[in-house]
């Protein structure tokens, strides 16, 4: 059963009015950090931020390969 069509349109709205939302409060905070000395000459901090962009890609990996092995099949 799918969302009637203006339903989506507004759930979709809602999102992105969120992410603008979200983006403008934080800004001054991201702009005013010293980004390069806390994360990339920061070696703990450089290798914390490498396990977890593995991590992602290795789940994102076995959820592809799974959803191409075995699909999800629909009874009607």
């Amino acid at each position: 059963m799918e969302l009637p069509l203006s339903v989506q349109a507004f759930l979709i709205f809602i999102q992105i009015a969120a992410v603008v939302l979200f983006i403008w409060l934080i800004w001054p905070l991201v702009k005013n950090e010293e980004w390069k000395k806390k994360f990339i000459d920061n070696k703990q901090a450089l290798s914390i931020f490498i396990v977890f962009v593995l991590v992602f890609v290795f789940i994102y990996g076995i959820t592809a390969v799974f959803n191409w092995l075995y699909p999800v099949e629909l009874m009607y």
